[in-house]
């Protein structure tokens, strides 16, 4: 690696680790779920174009980082060797991961959209597989910036596979690792929540596998 990249890289993660502390990450979360912060006025333009705002934005962001939040535990319990996960970084991993899924779903959803508790399974799946599609890119971003890698290793890193680790998770079995992690955010009363994930998670990831090939790799669920 030139001597200069790697400065440069240092540079980055030493900023990163001042700025990203642990009440950072809490903050910027409830910043995007907060429901009091002013619409942007990209936003206000949009409404003026007679495109509907998202005004279940904090309602969607809440469900997606629960959802992430789920899939995450399930993989760093799994302890998959394909897989370089540390459980300090889900909470970062989720908070990123469904602030990106937020804004490319609403990119393609034109209608109203309604909370998540009333939205169609259809829907849900809609929006939990931009969540897929991001999470990959994500988790090599958090590795580059945080870990002194070589730009080499970061092309060359398997990180994607984290998808492939969920795929695992979601369709081995009973789907037990999932169901246990679902289970234990929300206790015995999850139990319905639980299966509704079981069951959107495989149907989102083979449609990011589908529809975003070059982020998520077909290999992923072979």
């Amino acid at each position: 690696m030139h001597p200069a990249f790697e400065r440069f890289l240092r540079a980055v993660r030493a900023d990163i680790e001042s700025r990203l502390t642990p009440d950072v990450v809490e903050e910027r979360l409830q910043r995007l779920v907060g429901s009091a912060s002013a619409a942007p006025a990209a936003e206000c333009a949009a409404r003026s174009a007679g495109v509907p705002r998202f005004e279940t934005r904090a309602g969607w962001a809440a469900y997606g980082y629960h959802v992430i939040h789920i899939w995450l535990l399930a993989i760093a319990a799994a302890g998959s060797p394909r897989v370089h996960l540390r459980r300090n970084d889900i909470d970062e991993l989720a908070v990123e991961t469904v602030a990106r899924a937020l804004s490319s779903f609403r990119d393609q959803e034109l209608r109203p959209l309604p909370e998540p508790q009333a939205a169609d399974p259809a829907l849900k799946a809609a929006f939990l597989t931009e969540c897929v599609r991001h999470l990959p890119y994500v988790n090599r971003s958090l590795h580059l910036m945080t870990e002194r890698v070589s730009f080499e290793e970061f092309e060359d890193t398997n990180d994607i596979d984290l998808v492939g680790a969920l795929w695992d998770c979601a369709t081995a079995g009973q789907a037990e690792e999932l169901r246990r992690a679902a289970r234990g955010a929300k206790g015995e009363e999850g139990e319905g929540d639980a299966d509704e994930i079981v069951t959107l998670t495989p149907i989102a990831i083979r449609s990011a596998v589908q529809r975003y090939p070059e982020a998520v790799s077909p290999g992923s669920i072979t």
